[in-house]
């Protein structure tokens, strides 16, 4: 069993002058919640390499702990910076300590039901949107997107830049039934269009403990 003190957490880094953070979650305690914040970073490495490699690029951090309680503005914590996935085949880039911001969103595993479950992501950014997808019970997936407004690259408007959850009609919740880059949607009242994936996971969303963890 993986203890809250021991436990090795991951978030997805997004963004270049707003810099977002979204938690890798799985369905065992302590890594069983969402979580969508925007967030600082002390040094100008995690800025450089994403100029370089792009807005898709997958870039990871793995903080030393993060607890729910860890996540309040101002709370601050070290974390290892990877180029990729962290222990897979992700590149270390040096250590970074965070700040959180602002907590955008948070979310935990619903109960189980008979009813289909709607295909719903977390909508959120400034400069550049992006689509979490919601987790509900297991099996799962988790997988984050780049998004614009479609017709071109505008932004939300400044009242709506705090993330909402969006419902994307007629699909089913599952791996098929995901967003897929290059899609055109409304939902909410936002047209939106797909433009890459960023991160895709599904062995972590079995039930069980991260992949490679015990």
């Amino acid at each position: 069993m993986v203890t809250p003190e021991l436990a090795v957490h991951g978030l997805v880094l997004l963004g270049t002058d707003t810099v977002y953070a979204v938690h890798m979650a799985t369905f065992t305690a302590p890594y069983d919640f969402q979580a969508v914040l925007r967030v600082t970073l002390d040094t100008d490495t995690y800025r450089t390499a994403r100029k370089r490699y792009g807005t898709s690029a997958l870039f990871t951090v793995s903080p030393r702990t993060l607890l729910l309680k860890d996540l309040e503005p101002g709370a601050s914590f070290p974390a290892d910076l990877y180029f990729g996935r962290f222990g897979r085949d992700g590149e270390l880039l040096g250590e970074v300590r965070m700040e959180i911001e602002e907590r955008l969103y948070v979310g935990h595993p619903t109960e189980p039901t008979i009813e289909p479950t709607p295909l719903r992501y977390v909508l959120f950014g400034r400069e550049q949107l992006y689509l979490a997808h919601v987790f509900t019970r297991p099996p799962d997936f988790d997988q984050v997107l780049t998004a614009q407004l479609a017709g071109g690259w505008m932004t939300l408007r400044d009242e709506e830049d705090a993330a909402r959850t969006v419902t994307i009609p007629n699909r089913p919740d599952d791996l098929p039934g995901r967003l897929h880059p290059g899609e055109q949607l409304t939902t909410g009242g936002v047209e939106l269009q797909v433009l890459a994936e960023v991160y895709l996971e599904t062995n972590d969303l079995v039930g069980g403990a991260r992949a490679g963890e015990a």
